[in-house]
Parts: C-alpha cells; sequence; structure tokens
C-alpha cells in the first residue's frame, strides 16, 4: 500500500520559484522520509517523468533516521531494481524497487540516500518538501553522517513509499495544493494538515497520503499539472487503492489569474472541474470530502492580484454551490473552520501563518479536525 507520495513537477514549470530545480553530479542525495504503519517489507519510487534524458542512479540504500542527516548503521540497507544495484529511468518513465525487507513502526522516519555519479541534467522534483534534505559529494549512501553536506529544501526524483501491510486498512488522498503541500506549516516538524489527519484516522485503520503540490491550480497547468489532468496518475493509480479522497483545489484558479496577467476563470468553469474529479471518484469506489476555499483577505499586500473583490465574490459563489451540491458527498467546511467570524474574508488570526493565504501548524491542526470528522461520519 501507498505509504508515502511525492507529486511530481516539472522543472521547467518551477524556474522562479523560491526552491530552484537542479541536477546532480557525482553526489549523493539524502532524503527523509516519515512513513506511518507497522510493516517488514518497503519498496522504492523513483520518478524520471519530466526528464529530458534517460537518469541513471548508481546506488539507493534505505536506513532509519537517527536526526539531521545521519542514519542508524545497523538498519542501512541497499535497495535493489530488478536485482541491481543500479537503476537508469528513461525520460518519462517511473521505477519501482524490488522489495526491501525493513521493519517499520507507527510512526519512523526513513533516510533515502541515492548515488547520482554522472551528470543528470534538471530532475523531476517536488519543490516544497517541508523536509530539509542533504547533498554530499561523491558516493556517501552508506555513510551515517555526511560531514560537509549542503541543504535542500526540495524533494528531487523521489516519488513514493510503498509499505506491505495486512489487508483491511483504507487510504485516504489528500489531493489539493499549497494548504494541502503544508506551506505555512513548521518544516522538518510533519504538522501538515495530512500529517495531523494520519494520526486522528490511526485508531480507524485509515493512511493518508498527501498528493498537495504548491500553486496547483484545478483547471489550468501552471505549477504541476491541472487537477483535472493529475488525478488519475497521482490518485487512481495508487496501489491498495484509496478508499477515501479528500479535494482542496480551485483557490489558485482563482486568485493567480490577477497575479500573472492570465484569464479569468468562471465559477461554473470551477465546479463543473470540481464535479468531473468527484464523479470520477466515485466510478473507482471513492468516498469524497470536498473542501470549500479559505479566506484571503489582506493578502495584497503581499500576492497583489490575488486579493480583489472580484476573487473573493467568486470564493464566496464556490463555497455556496458546495455546500447546497449534497451530490458532491462529503463536505469539509474549512471556510468556516479557520475563517475569522468578526472578517469573513480573513483567516482567523491564531492559524495564519502570516502571507494571509496559508495556515500555520494551529491552522493545519484545526483542518485536520475538520477532515478527519467528515471522513468518519461518510
Amino acid at each position: 500500500m501507498a505509504a508515502f507520495r511525492s507529486a511530481p513537477v516539472s522543472p521547467q514549470e518551477q524556474m522562479t520559484l523560491v526552491h530552484p530545480p537542479r541536477g546532480f553530479h557525482d553526489e549523493t542525495l539524502r532524503q527523509i522520509v516519515r512513513v506511518r504503519g507497522g510493516s517488514d517489507r518497503l519498496r522504492v519510487r523513483i520518478s524520471n517523468l519530466y526528464g529530458n534524458r534517460p537518469l541513471t542512479i548508481t546506488r539507493t540504500q534505505v536506513a532509519a533516521l537517527e536526526s539531521g542527516s545521519s542514519t542508524a548503521t545497523s538498519t542501512d540497507t541497499a535497495v535493489t531494481f530488478a536485482g541491481a544495484v543500479y537503476v537508469t529511468v528513461a525520460a518519462g518513465e517511473e521505477v519501482v524497487s524490488d522489495p526491501v525487507e525493513f521493519v517499520t513502526t507507527a510512526e519512523t522516519d526513513l533516510a533515502i540516500s541515492t548515488y547520482l555519479a554522472g551528470e543528470t541534467g534538471l530532475v523531476t522534483y517536488h519543490p516544497f518538501a517541508l523536509q530539509t534534505g542533504y547533498v554530499a559529494q561523491g558516493d556517501m549512501a552508506s555513510a551515517p553522517m555526511l560531514p560537509g553536506a549542503h541543504e535542500v529544501a526540495s524533494r528531487f526524483h523521489l516519488s513514493g513509499i510503498d509499505l506491505w501491510r495486512p489487508e483491511g486498512g483504507g487510504l485516504v488522498a489528500a489531493f489539493g495544493d499549497s494548504q494541502t503541500d503544508g506551506v505555512g506549516t513548521t518544516p522538518d516538524a510533519n504538522r501538515r494538515y495530512s500529517d495531523q489527519l494520519a494520526r486522528r484516522l490511526s485508531p480507524a485503520n485509515l493512511s493518508v497520503v498527501n498528493l498537495g503540490i504548491a500553486g496547483n491550480r484545478l483547471l489550468t497547468d501552471v505549477f504541476g499539472e491541472r487537477g483535472i489532468a493529475r488525478f488519475d496518475r497521482d490518485v487512481v493509480a495508487l496501489p491498495g487503492g484509496v478508499t477515501h479522497l479528500v479535494l482542496e483545489l480551485g483557490l489558485n484558479d482563482i486568485g493567480m489569474p490577477g497575479m500573472f496577467g492570465l484569464p479569468a476563470v468562471s465559477v461554473a468553469d470551477l465546479t463543473a472541474g470540481i464535479t468531473a474529479i468527484v464523479e470520477r471518484a466515485r466510478r473507482h469506489g471513492m468516498t469524497t470530502i470536498v473542501a470549500t476555499l479559505t479566506p484571503f483577505g489582506g493578502a495584497a499586500a503581499i500576492v497583489p492580484g490575488f486579493d480583489t473583490p472580484e476573487n473573493e465574490e467568486k470564493r464566496q459563489q464556490v463555497n455556496q454551490w458546495i455546500r447546497a451540491t449534497p451530490d458532491l458527498g462529503g463536505i469539509a467546511d474549512l471556510d468556516r473552520a479557520v475563517g475569522d467570524p468578526a472578517a469573513p474574508t480573513n483567516l482567523l488570526p491564531h492559524y495564519d501563518s502570516g502571507d494571509h493565504i496559508h495556515l500555520n501548524d494551529a491552522g493545519a491542526g484545526r483542518v485536520a479536525e475538520v477532515v478527519a470528522r467528515a471522513i468518519l461520519s461518510s
């Protein structure tokens, strides 16, 4: 079953973001991933979905994290692909490792170390990992410590971890934009709403994977493929089968056109896009939870063009439609959960990360509470 996912993004789309893309040459990349659920086997997924050349991983190791970039030596384990320690991933493809004997518990922090001997060019990545990664010169994949390593804030070419688990559990796909991705929460702390949701749903034998992409839109390719285009790849194709979908998309469709001089999106187009995803999810047997769009009042000083009266009116209309459309399934009314009752166009200050759009740790916790209630009552 899918235990971790990092939704892939093209480096060509993200050149101006805070966390730029990059390539590697004779370097070891150590990336930290938290997985949940007891298991004795795992497998690693490597993506070259947006590469313009084959990507060769010379060596891959998995180990339990101790702290920072340090690993527990006794747990260092080789990862193989079709029996080989190296793998070449064709441009546009993803590969899955052989099953690796490795024990995980309720919450386990893994260090996935990949040595890339040759020059890779820009690689497929996920800009906002919210988990520090480490890059060291040479082949240090099995080194318990990485002296002199420099830190990176994005995730590169690592697209997933699967765990073998007993039958009977469910899988929740958190599908959305930066609110789902966790922007605004504390890095290296696993306080995204999906992390906090996973802890709430664990007693119900439900796992959660985060499929958010910061800047993602429902209807238009800007940052990552649009939601209606990537849904089958990122959600439907998850091994083990998704039982619940949490859909949190649409705010960037409203706000970004004013930021970048793009064509405006109508409320009718947004509601049609949400409906299309819900219908596709249901055809695959998923229970759907649709989130209302969260407030962004006060963001004009930080992101000009996002916070306008016209955009606020669209947000209100979409939210009214979500609340009035029972055929969507369950509703997570995030607007009312994190909005300021005294100023309904704004986030409650206690939940505001500071940019008036994204939620802090407390806000993410509130979202997890509301989404968990919607899932458990569905």
